[in-house]
Order: C-alpha cells, then sequence, then structure tokens
C-alpha cells in the first residue's frame, strides 16, 4: 500500500500550518510506521541544508539538559518554602503558588530547588509529581502516596487518604504538585493533608491565576517572568554542546533576544535548532528566517524544529502526542513501544532497543525533549524524560493532520472505525468508545481518570481547535458499562492490535483472557492495584515482547507466558521464578524475580537467558547464593545488575562472564569480600557505577575498587562500610568523578587525598550523626594544588575541612 499524501486542511489556521515556508516548494518525507506509512509535506528554509545528522545514531551522551538559570525570582521562592512563618497551634502547611505562563521554566526551576533539598534532607517527606491536566483529588493523591511508598506496596485508590496521613501525620513534609488542578479538587487536595508539625510547604506549578486555598492557610504566590537579555544569552549557550559554547555569539545578541522574547522555552528550542547546522553561515540564516516570520508565537520555531528531524525520528517524536500532557515518562518504555510499533530496525551491529536509545539522545540534545533530571549513578533503566506542554499542543495538531493517532479528549463517541491509534484522555466514560468495533486499531493509550468536564469551569478556555471535542448534544448516557466488558469487546474486535498501554484502571483482579485473541499484540502494560493474576490464554501472543505489570499485585505469570519465544523485555515486581521456560534467547529485561520461594536449578531457568543485560533480583538468601553465582556464569551480555537480599555473591567482582556490566548495585552482606581484598583481580573493566549497601565492606575492599578502570561513580549507602574511617589517599582512582556517602551507619570521617582522585568533582556527604549535608564541588583539577587534600568529620555540624599544600595550618570552613 503506498504511503498516503496529506491534502491540505481546509481551515485558514491549518492551511497556513501547512504551507510553513511560504513562497518555496514542500518537500515530502515519508515515515515508515511498521504496518502504517505516512507522509508529511513540510516547508523548507531558503539556502539552509536540510539537517540530516546521520551520524547521530552513533552519539551516546546527553549533553547538560538541566541547566537552570538563577531567575530574580529563585531566592524569593526558596525563602518561601524554607522561612519559618508565624502559623497558626494548627500548623497547616504553607501553600506557596508557582505561575507564569507555558514554556517560563516554573518545573525546572521547583525541580531544581526540589533535588537540592531532597540532598539536604531539609524535610522528613518530600515529594514531588507532575500531572496530567485536571485530575481527580483522589488520583493526584494516589500518585502521590505511590511515591512515598515502598517499591512492594500498592496504593489502591479508596486507600489513598487513609495512607497519605500516615506518612505525613507529624512530619514536616514538602509536596509539590505540578499540573492544572479546579478549584474544588484543589480544596479536596488540601484538606487531604493532615497537619503537620512547622515548616511544612504544598508548592503548586500551575499557568492559570492561583487558586486561593481556605483562610486558615497562609498563602505565598511567586510568578516568573521572561528572561532578561543577559540570562538569555546564558541559557542559550549552556544548553549547546560544550564544543560549541565558546564561540562568540555577541553578534548574534540581538537576533537571539528578538526571536525568543525572553522565553525559557523559546530560548533552548532555538539551541537545539541550530547545533545541527554550520556555524556561521547557516546560523545567520536561521535567525533571518525566524525573523522574517515576525511572529511572537513558539509555532514557527516549532515548524522549523520538526522539519529539521531527520524522517526516521519525526515517527519517534510525534509518540509523544498519543500520551497526556505534563506527565514523566520512562525512557526504556517508551523505546519498548516503539519498537513495537515497528520505528526502529536494528543496524550496524546494533539492537533495536540501542537504536531507538540514541534516537531518545538525539530528540533530547536538540532540547525538543526534556530529561527529567536523574543522578548520574543511573542507567537508561531509570531515567525518564518529559516535553513541555506547547511541544505536547503542537504535536498533538502534527498528529491529528497526519492521522498518526487520534485523541479521545470529550465525553462522546466519535466515529472511530478507522483509527489506527487511539489515546482515551478524557474525563468520565472513556471506555465507552471501545463499545464500536475499532478493526483498524494497531495501539490504544489510556491513562488516570480524570474528572467531570463539567466540574472544570475555566478549563474550556484551554481546548484545543484541532482535538476532538463533539457537540455537548450527543453526550453519552450516564449509566456506565463495566471497564471489563469495554475491554473484552476491544479485545474481540481489534485483532491486529500490536499496543496495549493502559494506566491508572481498575480492571479487577484477573485480565480477561480474550487478551489471548489479540495475537498480534507486541507491547503489553497495565498500571492496575487490583490486577493479581494473568490468564493462561496469554500463551498465545506469540510476537509478544513486552509485559509491564511493575504497579500491579501480579506476582507470578503462567507457565505459557515464559514460554513465549519472542520475549524481550518482562517488567514486573519480584516476580516468582519460573519452574521452567522455553526459548527465551531474545530476553533482554527481567526486572525483578524473586528468589524467595525459588528451585535451587538457576542454571536451567535464568541461567539461559544468556542475552540479558538488565537484570534484578530481589531476596537472595544462603539457600540460593551459590546456585545464582551457578547462573550469572551464563549471563555475558548483562549491562546493568541489581542483587538485594540478606546475602550477595562476592563472585560478581571476579567472574569474567560479567565483564561487561557498566551499573552494579548491591544490597545485602558481600561474605568473603576479605578474598576479593587479597591477590585474586577484579573482572569488571566497563563497570562505571557501584553502588553498595549493607555490604559491610572494609577500607581494604575500597582501595581495590581502584583496580576498576573506568569507575566513575562510587555510592556507599547506609551500612555499606564497616569501618570507622574511610580513606581515599593510597590507591589512585583514575576515572572516579563523584562519590556519595549516606548515612553509612559507622563511619565517623572521610579523607580524600586528591593527588589520587585526578577527575574527581564532586562529593556528596550525609553524616549519619548530625544530619549534616556537605555537597562539594571540588573543581577544576587546574585550579587546585595537587597536595589538596577534603576531610569530613561526621561527628561534628559544619566538619568539613580542607587542606591546601600551601597551608602549614588546617581551618574549618563553615557551610
Amino acid at each position: 500500500m503506498p504511503p498516503r499524501v496529506l491534502q491540505p486542511p481546509a481551515s485558514s489556521l491549518a492551511g497556513a500550518r501547512w504551507v510553513r515556508a511560504s513562497g518555496h516548494a514542500p518537500f515530502v518525507a515519508a515515515c515508515s510506521t511498521g504496518a502504517i506509512c505516512f507522509t508529511v509535506r513540510l516547508g523548507t528554509m531558503p539556502g539552509v541544508t536540510e539537517s540530516r545528522r546521520e551520524d547521530f545514531s552513533g552519539k551516546d551522551d546527553v549533553h547538560d539538559s538541566d541547566v537552570v538559570i538563577d531567575v530574580e525570582e529563585r531566592k524569593s521562592l526558596e525563602d518561601a518554602i524554607l522561612t519559618e512563618q508565624e502559623e497558626s497551634k494548627e500548623h497547616y502547611p504553607v501553600v506557596i503558588t508557582v505561575s507564569g505562563e507555558s514554556g517560563i521554566g516554573k518545573t525546572t526551576l521547583m525541580r531544581d530547588i526540589y533535588n537540592k533539598m531532597e540532598k539536604k534532607k531539609q524535610f522528613e517527606v518530600q515529594a514531588m509529581e507532575s500531572f496530567a491536566p485536571y485530575l481527580t483529588a483522589t488520583n493526584v493523591l494516589q500518585q502521590i502516596v505511590q511515591q512515598l511508598t515502598d517499591d512492594d506496596t500498592n496504593c489502591p485508590k479508596e486507600m489513598a487518604r487513609e495512607m497519605l496521613e500516615d506518612r505525613l501525620i507529624n512530619k514536616k513534609y514538602l509536596l509539590v504538585i505540578d499540573g492544572e488542578v479546579s478549584g474544588t479538587e484543589w480544596k479536596n487536595i488540601l484538606t487531604s493533608l493532615p497537619i503537620g508539625i512547622r515548616g511544612s510547604r504544598v508548592v503548586h506549578i500551575t499557568q492559570g491565576k492561583p487558586e486561593e486555598p481556605p483562610s486558615r492557610y497562609h498563602h505565598v504566590t511567586i510568578q516568573l517572568k521572561k528572561l532578561k537579555e543577559e540570562a538569555a544569552m546564558s541559557l542559550f549557550r549552556r544548553r549547546l554542546p560544550k564544543e560549541l559554547q565558546d564561540k562568540n555569539f555577541k553578534i548574534y545578541q540581538k537576533d537571539i533576544c528578538q526571536i525568543t522574547q525572553g522565553l525559557p522555552l523559546a530560548v533552548v528550542l532555538l539551541s537545539g535548532l541550530v547545533q545541527a547546522k554550520e556555524f556561521p553561515s547557516e546560523w545567520m540564516k536561521v535567525f533571518e528566517y525566524l525573523k522574517a516570520k515576525k511572529s511572537t508565537r513558539l509555532e514557527p520555531m516549532l515548524s522549523v524544529c520538526f522539519d529539521d528531524l531527520p524522517h526516521e525520528l519525526k515517527c519517534c517524536f510525534l509518540y509523544f502526542a498519543a500520551l497526556p500532557t505534563n506527565t514523566t515518562i520512562e525512557a526504556r518504555n517508551l523505546v519498548f513501544m516503539w519498537v513495537a510499533e515497528g520505528f526502529l530496525r536494528s543496524k550496524g551491529g546494533k539492537t533495536m532497543e540501542k537504536i531507538g536509545y540514541m534516537y531518545l539522545i538525539e530528540l533530547i540534545n536538540r532540547n525538543l525533549v526534556n530529561r527529567v533530571k536523574m543522578d548520574d549513578d543511573s542507567s537508561f533503566g531509570s531515567m525518564s524524560v518529559t516535553i513541555q506542554n506547547k511541544v505536547h499542543d503542537f504535536l498533538q495538531i502534527e498528529a491529528h493532520e497526519a492521522s498518526f493517532v487520534e485523541v479521545h479528549s470529550g465525553d462522546d463517541i466519535p466515529t472511530l472505525t478507522s483509527a489506527r491509534r487511539l489515546s482515551l484522555q478524557n474525563y468520565t466514560d472513556k471506555y465507552a468508545v471501545l463499545a464500536n468495533p475499532l478493526p483498524k486499531l494497531r495501539s490504544i493509550f489510556s491513562q488516570y481518570e480524570q474528572e467531570r468536564k463539567g466540574d472544570l469551569g475555566r478549563r474550556t478556555k484551554r481546548s484545543r481547535p484541532h482535538m476532538f471535542y463533539l457537540s455537548h448534544g450527543n453526550a453519552i448516557s450516564k449509566k456506565k458499562k463495566d471497564i471489563r466488558s469495554h475491554i473484552k469487546e476491544l479485545l474481540h474486535g481489534s485483532e491486529f492490535l500490536r499496543v496495549i498501554n493502559l494506566q491508572g484502571i481498575e480492571i479487577g483482579e484477573t485480565l480477561t483472557s480474550a487478551i489471548g485473541n489479540v495475537v498480534h499484540l507486541q507491547y503489553l502494560g497495565i498500571t492496575s492495584c487490583s490486577l493479581k493474576y494473568i490468564p493462561r490464554s496469554i500463551g498465545r501472543l506469540t510476537s509478544l515482547q513486552t509485559l509491564d505489570v511493575r504497579e500491579t499485585n501480579v506476582r507470578k505469570l503462567p507457565r505459557a507466558f515464559w514460554m513465549i519465544k519472542t520475549l524481550r523485555h518482562v517488567l514486573g515486581f519480584v516476580l516468582e521464578v519460573p519452574k521452567q521456560i522455553g526459548n527465551l534467547k531474545q530476553l533482554h529485561t527481567l526486572d525483578s524475580i524473586n528468589l524467595e520461594v525459588s528451585e535451587l536449578a538457576l542454571g536451567w531457568t535464568l541461567g539461559e537467558m544468556i542475552h540479558l543485560e538488565f537484570l534484578s533480583i530481589w531476596h537472595i538468601s544462603v539457600m540460593n547464593v551459590e546456585a545464582l553465582s551457578a547462573a550469572l556464569e551464563k549471563l555475558e551480555s548483562l549491562r546493568t545488575l541489581i542483587l538485594q537480599g540478606e546475602i550477595v555473591p562476592s563472585s560478581v567482582f571476579t567472574t569474567f562472564s560479567l565483564r561487561r556490566v557498566k551499573f552494579l548495585f548491591l544490597s545485602g552482606d558481600l561474605p568473603h569480600s576479605s578474598d576479593i581484598d587479597g591477590r585474586e583481580a577484579l573482572c569488571l573493566p566497563n563497570l562505571i557505577m557501584l553502588s553498595l549497601e549493607k555490604t559491610y565492606v572494609t577500607q581494604e575492599f575500597i582501595n581495590k575498587l581502584s583496580e576498576l578502570p573506568f569507575l566513575a561513580t562510587l555510592a556507599l549507602c547506609p551500612g555499606s562500610y564497616k569501618d570507622k574511617k574511610l580513606l581515599f589517599s593510597s590507591s589512585r582512582f583514575q576515572r572516579l568523578k563523584k562519590i556519595k556517602v549516606i548515612d553509612v551507619e559507622m563511619l565517623e570521617s572521610v579523607e580524600f587525598e586528591l593527588s589520587v582522585l585526578p577527575e574527581l568533582r564532586e562529593l556528596e556527604i550525609h553524616s549519619h550523626y548530625t544530619s549534616c549535608h556537605y555537597d562539594i564541588d571540588v573543581g577544576n583539577g587546574k585550579k587546585r594544588a595537587k597536595q589538596t587534600r577534603i576531610v569530613v568529620d561526621l561527628k561534628k555540624e559544619n566538619g568539613f575541612y580542607e587542606e591546601n599544600a600551601h597551608m602549614s595550618e588546617w581551618w574549618m570552613i563553615f557551610s
């Protein structure tokens, strides 16, 4: 079937969007979507070469997309969060509203402040969540509780308020709620929060007019403004790759500021656009083209940024339109869905997932996608991304024009018989749309239930003209059908489904056996606290690649599931290890499994998953640790290994088959670590990050880690170390850039000789004794004397000392 060429839309606005570069011939760019093809006609800028950037697929590094410019309002916001108010005896939390237009940088600024306060543990309880617009108070509270809850506990919706109160009562807490909430639901949220101790804060990030809380709450409002020229240029420069940051941009300052008008989002989009162009000739052509538009709106720049993407990235970028606005998306799940859709093809010896991560990195480096701040001790398995609301609006219009995805955003039932991708983002009775046959449907997405449209107040002012908003006169009956029956009808009537991603719905304890009817399904993701059982019929899904049942109560999968040969990624929480498996040579991800009830013969199950790259195991014990060690010897493709239990095998450091591991997380007693201290060589030549918890290792073991040639981050968590003093003085750590020492109980002092840590840039230390936090920027090696030492006395407040080679005495620096 040949690609369909879209006809220009009838409306004047859509027509203007259709021919973006008036007077210049549009070009055609095809994008394969597996079983579906679509073609989008795009405009071009005169004299500017299209940015193919064919070499981007070889890039692994993400430039610093977390840059935050110190705006004037930053100090006001920090003061509002930390300064004690003259609160009433009952200590209601202070409510802080951070407002400003879309793209002004509200979430970026607040997240940066939040992360720093979290490191310093300035609040007993912290949570920050971004939400799709106008969720009910119950759903907002449920997601907050889920963040505050242990990994092995789910939060049923009906218990959200009770569980939240249990976690916040009599504690100083900071809650950040990022998203639009109606006045009614905002009051419901506030009245659900317990009265804590003095100093608790609730921050609401919103574009609209701040909602006034009840009179008993002290309310602080902070409105962000656009950047001044100097700050805008600083942001522009810092969002470029390092090799471009030293260029002289003075002559472009007027153009950049005129185009962006000081809006941070416009600044970073322009920075992402020009970095793919030849400097300086094509930069000037880009600037002239955008200035000629004479528009204060972002659409012209977004159009150019989209047009500039290589055609294979356009499908991946448009996929964000199917996901709700203002939410974070786990990077690996996004890539897994791209794979299931057929967007990706392995090439150059790289897997489809590796290609997908490279595409995602390219979108991040172009500043079209934002990487949510992640610690540098994280792999792609824990990275999340998001896109800005205005970018999301743009993508939904593009996706609708290209018939890429249909977004059901109303309470009525549209005619969707020809829909290939369907995203349910409405408010009530969303599943009634599934009652009609959808024979061509390939993908379906659904998110948390939202409040009734009638309760939204001013929300109608924000509706999008290009999306599904159908007449109120055709409203569906108030009588709801059972969600499970709707899903069953969907599975019977949409046999070509490849992706099912249903989030935040309650479908009962058992998934319908009709799931076995969608034999072409490749991705199945369900978030439902009530779900406990997966039917045996899932074994009929002979093309299934990914199953994600993490935020459910599923702990055991049927034997038939483990016989599916196409499985690539299995995501659950402490899933029972199967007694028998099929040929799982394609399985790359197993996160996570429970060894508590496993048999000892792991070599015939886990050991046969020879292409695993990501493995997480819980509840390791003395009964199964040897069997686990034997199984790990067969897994030569592992990149990320997470082991937790009462004991973890010390052989992971000396097993040659684990030589490709880059990220290693160990939590549990590490027996025979003294054997590693001696003659035996370490066999982890590619290890980048090591995290230890409850391992109780010695100074000799830490010294031995200097043999790891690429170790960049070392995290010592509670129980990781058993001596009173930790020294980095005799063994040279050639690549170590960051050291974290967090609440290690026995440890009293830490000493760093910087001459043996030539690449060290950051020290993060939190004292178990004093609760003092030290976030030390060591700086560039050229600026520090070779013999400088840093000592932190963990039993003293402000116990940070530094010695310089030119100084004869110690002095204390009070933080």
